[in-house]
């Protein structure tokens, strides 16, 4: 019984130190991978998503080569798809037959980002006004979030950023980071001094700017 007990521990130990090995494989080959990925001047192409899309795959088949193969399968599928797109093949699950909305998500994530900055600014001495001018001095490239056209285009970055503290948040995904950055501003606000909640209030500024890039 005893060495019965020895020869499974030992196999397991094995079989944990095998799958460690191949971890750190797999990890050390996807680490620069994605930085390759990502390091292309390619930013208007959706090349760089599919090499990233690729080196997930195969981080997936090394470390399980297995149990992940499906999953490992996936990734490069949606690769090879979103290839097809970049070189003008039509992907129909990559296109909706009906669009439901103007904005990405991405951009009404961008602006529940601002509107939480704002609101975060307003607990700290500032009304709405003053608060989106100085977003608007603060980042003016967020006036890219300003998607109207026509006479509906805000006129101002200003008034633009007042406009989406004021109206509800049409997107799903959106209003839910709203919401719980709302709740985890009333929960540390209380104890933050003014310098404090200016620099949060920037941080989310600068949250809604990469989301652009």
């Amino acid at each position: 019984m005893a060495n019965d007990d020895t020869a499974s521990k030992r196999r397991a130990e094995e079989i944990i130190a095998r799958y460690t090995i191949n971890l750190r494989r797999a990890f050390s080959d996807l680490v620069p991978a994605l930085k390759h990925a990502y390091g292309q001047d390619a930013a208007d192409t959706l090349s760089p998503h599919v090499l990233a899309l690729k080196a997930i795959a195969l981080f997936l088949d090394q470390v399980g080569p297995d149990y992940l193969a499906h999953e490992a399968d996936q990734f490069a599928k949606l690769a090879q798809m979103l290839q097809d797109v970049n070189e003008g093949v039509r992907v129909p699950m990559l296109y909706p037959a009906l669009a439901k909305r103007s904005d990405q998500t991405l951009v009404w994530l961008a602006r529940a980002y601002v509107a939480l900055s704002v609101e975060t600014m307003q607990r700290c001495g500032h009304n709405r006004k003053s608060a989106a001018k100085w977003a608007a001095k603060k980042h003016p490239g967020l006036e890219q979030l300003i998607t109207e056209s026509g006479s509906h285009r805000s006129k101002s970055l200003e008034k633009a950023i007042i406009s989406w503290c004021s109206h509800k948040i049409r997107n799903e995904a959106a209003a839910r980071a709203y919401s719980a950055g709302l709740d985890k501003l009333k929960a540390w606000a209380p104890n933050c001094n003014s310098d404090q909640m200016e620099g949060e209030a920037d941080r989310l500024l600068q949250e809604a700017v990469a989301l652009l890039y």
